[in-house]
């Protein structure tokens, strides 16, 4: 089969193939969606005059979405058809960016950083990190998998301070995150990272952030922003044309499938099993008083078997969650998991 890239980079479309091959594409990528049996749409099937079967057809008419590439080229491999891309220059693939890049601009820029508790000690980013600023630079397009407390945040803004300084100055960020908790949160660990933890890096870029949403959002009063930081469920009510300003989109997910959620009958169930219109106790920050929400959206972590904290409360409780996150304290104050002590008092939920 022959495939052509189109002018956007967004789709990828079938040019030269036989029926058997055009159809047996069609089929492969013609997929279930994770959790369908759960859908409205499915679950009211039998009801409908245009019954549903869970499946997405991601191949139309000879197009098919950009990252699904490597699908067809998998389909080709598995049932013994060519595989070619006539213009596979348009790959958006940076071929002059080199590892050195990175890791020298991270020696000079964090070069004099100190540890956010010690002083004496130098904050300087792990190979890892930059690794991963590394890969996301040269492919563009793709996914990265960091362990808990693995510094997304020190990636992402490392990312960003790169980009200012060594490929567009002008460049817009997008930063998506799963909960209101995670933009506050990046938030103060891009600025941590950019001016340092005692205000001693004399390389500080000039960033202007935006909170799309959080307790008290926090917005840039001058000129326009160039990064914004917010959740999925703010950003589905912007308009398509808003994000086409972005030179760099990027998305979070960080939550682990065995946490625990306390329903609104007092139940618990793992995040995992939770569903669209499922009732929940959340807590409202402001009055620290339980609400009960419904469930609009489900976004799952796609990494495996990552280190977590596992936090043993007085009474045998355990908690178990990633390092990076924050948590409320008896104190109504807020503070990281990897940064908790046998003295600090959690918030509790059923008092």
């Amino acid at each position: 089969m022959k495939f052509v890239i189109d002018d956007t980079v967004t789709k990828i479309i079938l040019k030269e193939s036989t029926r058997e091959e055009f159809n047996q594409l069609k089929l492969y990528l013609n997929r279930h969606l994770k959790n369908y049996v759960f859908m409205a749409k499915y679950k009211l099937t039998k009801f409908s005059a245009n019954p549903w079967d869970g499946k997405y057809e991601q191949f139309h008419g000879g197009y098919i979405d950009f990252g699904l590439l490597h699908e067809c080229y998998k389909c080709c491999k598995e049932y013994g058809y060519p595989f070619e891309v006539l213009n596979k220059e348009k790959i958006p693939i940076n071929r002059d960016i080199k590892k050195e890049d990175i890791e020298n601009f991270c020696k000079e820029f964090y070069k004099d950083h100190k540890d956010e508790h010690d002083i004496t000690k130098s904050f300087v980013p792990y190979e890892h990190q930059e690794e991963s600023i590394f890969r996301i630079l040269k492919h563009q397009y793709g996914r990265i998998e960091v362990a808990t407390a693995g510094g997304k945040s020190l990636i992402f803004g490392s990312l960003i301070f790169y980009y200012l300084t060594h490929i567009n100055p002008d460049a817009k960020f997008l930063l998506i995150v799963p909960t209101m908790d995670l933009v506050t949160q990046f938030y103060n660990d891009i600025n941590n990272y950019n001016y340092g933890y005692h205000n001693e890096n004399k390389n500080v870029i000039n960033i202007r952030m935006d909170e799309i949403m959080s307790d008290k959002p926090r917005k840039y009063h001058g000129d326009e922003p160039n990064i914004y930081i917010g959740t999925y469920q703010s950003l589905v009510k912007w308009p398509v044309e808003w994000f086409h300003q972005f030179d760099v989109v990027c998305c979070d997910e960080c939550l682990h499938p065995d946490t625990l959620i306390t329903m609104s009958d007092g139940k618990k169930k793992k995040i995992k099993d939770i569903k669209i219109g499922d009732k929940i106790f959340t807590i409202n920050e402001k009055t620290l008083k339980k609400e009960i929400r419904e469930v609009d959206y489900v976004y799952k972590n796609l990494s495996k078997n990552q280190q977590m904290f596992e936090l043993e409360m007085e009474d045998g409780k355990k908690l178990k969650i990633t390092g990076n996150h924050e948590v409320i304290l008896s104190n109504g104050k807020r503070k990281r998991i990897d940064k908790l002590s046998t003295n600090d008092e959690i918030f509790d939920f059923n008092i």
